[in-house]
């Protein structure tokens, strides 16, 4: 059976209980289950969910008696915290603060070269309670906390095992569970060597591939008229089905089959205003000055013409002949500002981001693991621009 801990921010007010990120404070999500913050309470020190629901229904059970342990002591802590208080759940440690203290509080529990963890009832300079062992003896500083600041508290429902198992693998989901120091199993990740040095195209569509080939499709209908593919080939024109293309032009460094050799940094490569669609499809990454060529596309485009560019955010360094930079984003926005419209498609998530660097194809994931997508851990950022139409 699978082993958790807690590595979550807990902020408890009038409006009720809500989740943050255990590192940052930026974003807070409402906890709309009154028993979500004791267990994650409980797992912070009990891993095994057999052992967590054994002291959830223990908890449970004794919760209206045993609750005024702590609720005698946190009162003091938390009178002065303006209507509100934060309880951090990390390394088996649990931290009262306010919550504008809780990155500072994260620091301190997880620094492992800080001072020894501070004894219960000690308050720091930013008024940061360690209240580990308390904690352990006493799991009810969640279920207090609730109800200090928000006297509509419910009830704790009697779970099976089963259910219990449930409820820990979707606060996993929801990045409020994880996996204990230590017990993470690698498996064959474990590995200096990605699987496929090559992307991995041996194993089958990389993961690159795949999202280019979502990009495309969701663009293909807007790529239109005499069109520039810059670092592509004639191919490619039925490779991506770009049937509405009436010209196909492509231009590269070096090459055969190309209607235009020359440097995209160069603005005399084109004519001015001559192009109604442009596309670059992991191109700007092997550009020494990625923003002289969005330029340039800019002068090349007629009024009104589009741009669609991709570039890998998560990819091993490929030297084709340089490989310069790697566009995140908001660069992405930040490079095609000049483009009054705009619109970004980001593709990818943690597990994606591993496979793209181990050479994992496309192939050995699901559909629903592909298609997943985190804002954090991009692997292909993409960006249709518009030029101003006149």
């Amino acid at each position: 059976m699978t082993s958790y801990t807690s590595h979550v921010g807990l902020v408890f007010n009038g409006q009720g209980a809500f989740s943050i990120r255990a590192s940052e404070a930026k974003q807070m999500w409402q906890i709309h289950e009154p028993h979500v913050p004791a267990v994650l309470e409980i797992f912070t020190h009990h891993h095994s969910p057999a052992d967590a629901h054994r002291v959830y229904e223990t908890v449970r059970r004794a919760r209206a008696s045993d609750q005024t342990i702590s609720s005698n002591l946190l009162p003091k802590m938390v009178g002065e915290m303006n209507g509100q208080a934060a309880l951090l759940l990390v390394r088996e440690k649990v931290f009262v603060c306010r919550p504008e203290s809780l990155v500072e509080a994260y620091m301190l529990a997880t620094d492992d070269h800080s001072s020894p963890r501070l004894p219960a009832k000690t308050t720091t300079t930013s008024g940061i309670h360690d209240l580990t062992t308390l904690s352990q003896t006493t799991p009810f500083l969640a279920a207090t906390l609730q109800s200090h600041f928000h006297s509509a508290n419910g009830e704790y429902p009697a779970l099976t095992l089963e259910e219990f198992c449930s409820l820990a693998e979707r606060l996993v989901a929801e990045s409020l569970l994880t996996i204990p120091v230590g017990a993470i199993d690698f498996g064959d990740l474990r590995r200096q060597l990605p699987f496929c040095p090559q992307f991995g195209n041996s194993r089958g569509t990389s993961i690159d591939r795949y999202y280019l080939n979502k990009f495309i499709a969701q663009i293909r209908s807007e790529v239109k008229g005499v069109m520039l593919e810059i670092g592509g080939r004639k191919a490619n024109r039925e490779l991506y089905d770009f049937t509405n293309a009436t010209a196909y032009l492509t231009m590269d460094l070096k090459g055969i089959d190309l209607d235009i050799t020359g440097d995209a940094h160069d603005t005399n490569a084109v004519a001015a205003a001559s192009l109604d669609t442009v596309i670059l499809f992991n191109v700007l990454e092997h550009c020494e000055r990625p923003w002289v060529v969005v330029d340039n596309i800019y002068h090349w485009l007629k009024p009104g013409g589009q741009v669609f560019c991709m570039v890998p955010s998560a990819q091993r360094v490929h030297r084709v002949p340089q490989d310069y930079w790697r566009i995140l984003p908001d660069a992405m926005d930040s490079l095609f500002a000049r483009f009054p419209r705009r619109k970004l498609y980001i593709y990818g998530n943690p597990l994606t981001t591993l496979a793209a660097y181990f050479g994992i194809a496309a192939d050995e994931l699901s559909r629903a693991e592909l298609d997943h997508q985190h804002e954090n851990y991009p692997v292909s950022s993409c960006i249709q621009a518009q030029k101003t139409a006149g």
